[in-house]
């Protein structure tokens, strides 16, 4: 899968003004907003005329399912009924009570699904029904960000991956197991092993319908169809060859015929998602009773009519089925029809249980912050071997207030600062509740950012070697004379989607005063695991880090932080002279999908490529021999390598090999002969200078390695690098190598170059 990018032109109509084209919008919006109420009733008017059971089940089964390793978002650009449709479909069939009804739905099944699909159309245009009290353009922006928020959290459900949801819910299950044993009674990771085993069961389930559906579909004769449908139909009685025949007179065709048996299969369909307390103590492994397995599943389920009074329209945002995603279905049985999305509604089902003890919420708050930054540290140790991790460091400012680092990681020259924030996102920020929204944003991005900064400043003040305490009583050594180059990082355990990972729009949005360079990039636990095992190398993640960072302050974009990961393979986030034109916008959303079938693949142990940066195999070897011996500077001689793109790169083995042929040849050549590139941008500049020489003239060599740095061309460069091959010793990938370095390497302004022993 390769999703490429395509250039529009958006010519805005300039006899328009901003009143003008704000009030269209409006005009759309209350159009929709209208015709919106209206196909929201007609929702439940459904549940009316069919059994519940039966209409949640038939759309599980008939429009949520695809075949394996199909993915219809990727393929389509978008899925046709997404998750929460069914999720507002359940929370409906719960305001009414149950009515048994076998009604067939098989011949409007189309135009039920177009009420739906209709719903969620109408639901997202009713947002430009804008409040007429915001009329700049700042306060639009603040607007659309709620908006984007709540349009986010309403479609997006899983906010990682499916092996990642697992882990992480079944990690802080594990953290909260005495305090919760001492609640429920239990574990809580036999809560969560069971609510897998069902999802794997259902699964395996719904396999086993659609062959039945296929044997006796794929028959030929009536009688072979009808014996077949019997056979594999335990409840269906058995009838004679003439009982066959006389019912088969009804049918002009054999065709019609298995229509008819398709829909009255259709009746089965409920027990696929329902489950008894017998065959959940089987799932479990008997390590459950039975009397434990129904108490905890009365506090997670829901029976007909119990949503009567509930707001209909917080449906869509707030839905009381993430927490409680069962119905009580009658003779000890619960159903289900959320099963795509169980794994994702896990953590929210044992929020939900924690939540109803204080002193159980309160172990479970703090079990989140120590299992991120746990996570953290063991995290940045094996991606980052070589380096010094110093964990919760305290130090005085300059306000005299105590403060504490969450995580600094110090590899040669850089320094990773780290700001870890475990906290959730509230049910009103999800809905885009001003206040609610924009304190959440400032908690999870922007203090993380003040905190990283601050210390960063802090370090950058020291002299020599520092002992700071930490709050276990540990002292951290560390010794700030070699660190030059500082990289601010938040991380959270929630997901803010695509919001968190664009800085610009957050203040654009006056969600904060901050300016770019006083706001660090907020990247989830999760993703960054993602991020860090797409690059191995301690230099692409540094460089990925970095760059993401800049790319911040230059472009606008939209996507969240995998999507961003595949536009870093592509190139390195080196798209030259375009990161600086002020009027582009990239749409990154679903460039992930690259990177999905490798993620989704290998977690589940099928043989997958793994997709890497887009390097020639020179510069891969000369960023892996760099990595391998470690000479002097060669993190930042890795960095002036990795802000070349893929095009420059091969532009400069060619010119490089002109070269060598010509100096082998004897051609017309000087005494001493070099090419270079750079990265196509003055604004960022990184030259990379390729120089061959011979024996004949190696004493000649260091000095013209000097002449070649000292070059006053090159004054305004934040990174030169001179990659010296001996055409006689035949040296590979390079024989040398010389570099002079920007004191502000990482920074967008100029600064005067430091030449850096060789």
């Amino acid at each position: 899968m390769k999703m490429n990018f395509y250039e529009f032109e958006y010519i805005r109509d300039e006899n328009l003004s901003l009143e003008e084209r704000i009030n269209i919008l409006r005009e759309k919006g209350k159009e929709a907003t209208s015709e919106f109420k209206i196909k929201y009733e007609e929702v439940q008017k459904w549940f009316t005329e069919y059994d519940q059971l039966y209409i949640l089940s038939f759309c599980m089964f008939y429009f949520m399912l695809s075949k394996e390793g199909y993915d219809e978002e990727a393929e389509k650009g978008s899925i046709e009924f997404p998750p929460y449709y069914m999720e507002l479909l359940q929370a409906f069939s719960l305001t009414l009570p149950y009515k048994y009804n076998g009604k067939p739905l098989y011949q409007e099944a189309e135009a039920f699904k177009e009420t739906i699909k209709k719903v969620g159309h109408l639901n997202n245009l009713k947002f430009y029904d804008i409040p007429e009290k915001f009329q700049t353009e700042t306060e639009l922006t603040a607007y659309f960000l709620r908006t984007q928020m709540m349009t986010h959290t309403t479609v997006v459900r899983n906010w990682a991956y499916d092996h990642q949801m697992r882990q992480v819910t079944s990690d802080l299950a594990t953290g909260i197991k005495k305090d919760f044993e001492s609640v429920y009674g239990f574990n809580p990771k036999l809560l969560l092993d069971l609510l897998y085993a069902m999802t794997e069961e259902v699964e395996n389930r719904i396999n086993q319908h659609i062959k039945k559906l296929a044997d006796f579909y794929n028959k030929d004769s009536y009688l072979e169809v009808l014996s077949t449908y019997e056979d594999i139909f335990s409840d269906v009685p058995k009838t004679t060859k003439e009982d066959k025949e006389k019912f088969f007179k009804k049918f002009s065709k054999v065709h019609d015929l298995k229509m008819m048996l398709i829909m009255h299969s259709d009746l089965n369909l409920p027990g696929l998602f329902a489950f008894s307390i017998e065959e959940m103590i089987v799932l479990v492994g008997q390590q459950l009773s039975g009397e434990q397995i129904n108490a905890i599943f009365e506090k997670m389920s829901f029976q007909f009519n119990d949503l009567k009074d509930f707001e209909r329209e917080h449906f869509l945002m707030g839905n009381p089925v993430h927490a409680k995603p069962f119905i009580k279905a009658g003779n000890g049985r619960y159903f289900s029809s959320l099963w795509t999305v169980m794994t994702h509604l896990s953590i929210s089902i044992l929020e939900n249980l924690v939540s109803q003890n204080e002193t159980l919420r309160i172990k479970y708050n703090d079990t989140r912050s120590d299992y991120l930054e746990n996570q953290l540290e063991q995290m940045v140790k094996d991606s980052f071997p070589l380096a010094k991790v110093y964990r919760g460091s305290l130090w005085q400012g300059e306000d005299n207030k105590l403060y504490e680092n969450d995580l600094l990681v110090v590899i040669e020259s850089f320094a990773l600062v780290i700001e870890a924030k475990s906290g959730t996102i509230s049910p009103p920020a999800k809905r885009g509740a001003p206040d609610r929204l924009f304190k959440t944003l400032k908690e999870l991005i922007e203090e993380p950012s003040d905190q990283g900064l601050r210390f960063i400043e802090y370090l950058k003040k020291q002299n020599g070697h520092i002992v700071l305490n930490t709050k276990t009583n540990k002292k951290n050594n560390i010794n700030t004379s070699d660190l030059k180059f500082f990289i601010p990082l938040g991380v959270t355990l929630s997901h803010l989607g695509a919001i968190s990972t664009n800085m610009k729009l957050l203040i654009k949005a006056g969600v904060t005063d901050k300016t770019i360079s006083q706001l660090a990039p907020s990247i989830n636990l999760t993703d960054l695991q993602v991020v860090f095992d797409f690059l191995p190398s301690i230099a692409q993640k540094l460089h990925y880090l970095q760059r993401r960072r800049e790319m911040e302050a230059h472009i606008e974009y939209m996507g969240d932080e995998v999507d961003l990961l595949a536009w870093y393979l592509d190139a390195g986030f080196n798209i030259g002279k375009d990161e600086y034109k002020s009027k582009s916008f990239y749409n990154i959303i679903l460039k992930s999908k690259e990177l999905d079938p490798y993620i989704i693949g290998s977690a589940k142990g099928i043989e997958q490529t793994k997709p890497t940066l887009q390097l020639t195999q020179w510069w891969k070897d000369m960023l892996s021999r760099l990595e391998s011996k470690r000479p002097q500077q060669w993190l930042e001689n890795s960095f002036i390598l990795l802000n070349v793109g893929f095009k420059e790169q091969q532009l400069f083995e060619a010119m490089i090999d002109d070269l060598i042929f010509k100096i082998k040849t004897d051609q017309p050549v000087q005494r001493h002969n070099w090419i270079q590139v750079d990265n196509t941008t003055i604004n960022r500049r990184y030259v990379v200078i390729g120089y061959p020489y011979i024996d004949k003239y190696f004493d000649e060599r260091n000095a013209m390695m000097e002449d070649i740095l000292a070059d006053e061309e090159k004054a305004n460069t934040k990174g030169m690098l001179v990659i010296g091959k001996n055409i006689d010793q035949g040296h590979y990938p390079y024989s040398v190598l010389a570099s002079k370095l920007s004191t502000q390497l990482f920074d967008v302004e100029f600064s005067k170059m430091v030449k850096h022993d060789k």
